[in-house]
């Protein structure tokens, strides 16, 4: 548990740890809501002990109580915590917070009242859900909250998480290129690439990697705070970005550029495959990739795929999948507005969708059984059903489709009776609620979901929330038996702390001869943008145009 306080039997307890042990025990009080006043002396004692120079185990019960806000009931705790290195009460607060919450406590500028609203009036468990919600919008009209203070957090979120060492691929992605400008700015007539799971397109990225080919000297471009050498092996450097990011540089000279990338980019398994085939062509010192695989007899394999194996196969024999491209998407399926929780209205997000010059847009905002996002009853559905129709004749031949995000409720059932569900152009059947369950129960409820004949396609199948949650277990056989026996496709969740379907699964619905459709699950109009990480996965997966969703002109929603 990130940021969590624990202290060890027997181990010498400095001021500071002390002083922590009261900061954590105030928050955690404060966000049970107790007493304010037993808080205030929690906390005072935090203030008052991390100023403390003389080690408190040398100091009497009299000279601990004569610190200024320091009594016998605390005196007693500081004795408690320097003979077992634990503290009864502050353990007790913790049995009772789910670790997820403690862990939210942590997140700089975001107190216990703020933790405790999103806790207990919203359901948020974990920080992982808790900046997805800042990503919906489900914060900005939560009670002391608002637009500014959730950009606040969800920044404050991003932060965090990039420390945790694993990053979400844009960030991964934005770091590369920061690199990468650093470095040609400072090494003339450089070779530079990102490599390795940054170049593979990896949805989480454990090892920032960056390739740079030249025959000079690298020291130019380290020192400062940008970029801190930190230690070097062989011709392998290890560096810290501003901001604690750790990079690895890989260096090789400028004319075996091209060999480098290959060999720094592939997977371990893909790199055994591909020089068990051409064991001539390791270290083979080709300024161009491209080289490499025409001396190989190979057509270019895309970075993408370089992660099993079997690719090196589909390759000589000629079978490797025509991948698709961002400017196959045509339509924006997934898309929610002011009706809910997007933050744009429904009027925005059709031009918006349009000036980018997508042909059609799908609004699915949440189904009234997702009262934490605005979901939309009976009433209200129809009566953005009308401004639909009004926008349609307005924006023609651009087109409108009639659809809504519906919850699957516990028992796998959808959200509205099947009279309403009829009116709808097409429903994303989406689970947002009781995700603990068995896989033998969850597999179950999405099944009878995906067996609802009013059910278009599967969002996000698993719930997962990248570096945060891992999702609920499916048998996916069943659950793909399913969609290919009922017609419905699956999504590809393009929010990249989604991403969701997993890349990995996508051959294997595509075997069952299930559609992928790649959704942006846009709150805003620059949540639109978001398709193009949803096409980078679908790629990992081999995904051609023929076999997505919404790449025709026109939504199909047939059967």
């Amino acid at each position: 548990m990130a940021g969590a306080f624990y202290f060890q039997h027997n181990t010498a307890m400095t001021n500071r740890d002390i002083a922590q042990a009261f900061n954590e025990l105030a928050d955690l009080m404060e966000l049970h809501d107790a007493d304010d006043f037993r808080v205030r002396s929690y906390r005072n004692a935090y203030l008052t002990l991390r100023k403390v120079e003389r080690p408190l185990s040398e100091l009497t019960d009299a000279e601990i109580q004569s610190l200024r806000g320091i009594g016998p009931a605390i005196t007693k705790k500081i004795r408690e915590l320097l003979s077992t290195g634990r503290l009864k009460n502050l353990e007790e607060m913790r049995a009772q917070t789910p670790p997820g919450v403690v862990e939210m406590l942590h997140i700089g500028g975001f107190g216990p009242k703020k933790v405790r609203t999103v806790w207990q009036e919203m359901g948020i468990t974990d920080v992982g859900e808790l900046w997805y919600a800042c990503n919906e919008n489900r914060l900005a009209a939560a009670k002391g909250f608002g637009l500014k203070t959730q950009e606040t957090l969800k920044n404050q979120l991003e932060y965090y998480l990039r420390s945790r060492n694993q990053l979400h691929y844009p960030t991964a992605e934005a770091a590369a290129d920061f690199v990468g400008a650093w470095l040609t700015g400072r090494l003339p007539g450089a070779f530079v690439a990102p490599t390795g799971e940054v170049r593979r397109r990896c949805p989480v990225v454990a090892h920032l990697d960056m390739l740079v080919g030249y025959n000079g000297d690298l020291a130019p471009a380290f020192g400062g705070e940008a970029l801190t050498l930190e230690r070097s092996e062989g011709s392998i450097y290890y560096l810290k970005l501003e901001g604690q990011t750790p990079l690895r540089l890989f260096h090789c000279r400028a004319e075996a550029f091209g060999s480098q990338l290959l060999e720094t980019t592939g997977s371990a398994e893909f790199l055994q495959a591909f020089f068990a085939a051409f064991p001539n062509l390791r270290n083979s010192h080709l300024r161009l990739e491209q080289e490499v695989f025409e001396r190989a007899g190979l057509p270019f394999i895309p970075p993408e795929l370089r992660e099993s194996a079997s690719v090196v196969d589909q390759a000589r024999r000629g079978r490797l999948p025509d991948l698709i491209t961002d400017a196959d998407i045509r339509g924006v399926v997934h898309a929610h507005t002011t009706w809910s929780d997007g933050l744009h209205s429904l009027r925005d997000m059709c031009l918006y969708a349009r000036e980018l010059g997508y042909a059609y847009i799908g609004i699915t905002d949440h189904s009234q059984s997702a009262f934490y996002a605005n979901g939309l009853k009976p009433d209200r559905v129809l009566a953005q059903m009308e401004e639909i129709d009004r926008l349609n004749a307005e924006l023609a031949p651009f087109r409108i489709f009639k659809g809504i995000e519906s919850d699957i409720l516990a028992d796998g059932s959808l959200d509205y009776e099947p009279a309403l569900l009829e009116k709808f152009d097409f429903v994303i059947a989406s689970v947002h609620t009781n995700l603990n369950m068995s896989q033998e129960k969850a597999t179950q409820r999405i099944v009878k979901a995906i067996e609802n004949p009013y059910t278009t396609i599967l969002g996000h199948p698993t719930g997962r929330l990248l570096l945060s949650r891992t999702g609920y277990p499916l048998d996916w056989d069943a659950v793909f038996e399913a969609c290919a026996r009922h017609g419905v496709a699956i999504e590809l969740n393009a929010n990249p702390h989604r991403l969701d379907l997993d890349w990995s699964l996508i051959p294997k619905a595509l075997g069952y001869g299930i559609r992928i459709s790649i959704n942006p699950d846009a709150h805003s109009k620059d949540g639109i943008h978001d398709l193009r990480y949803g096409v980078l996965a679908a790629r990992k997966g081999g995904l051609s145009a023929r076999q997505c969703f919404n790449t025709s002109e026109a939504m199909d929603t047939r059967k």
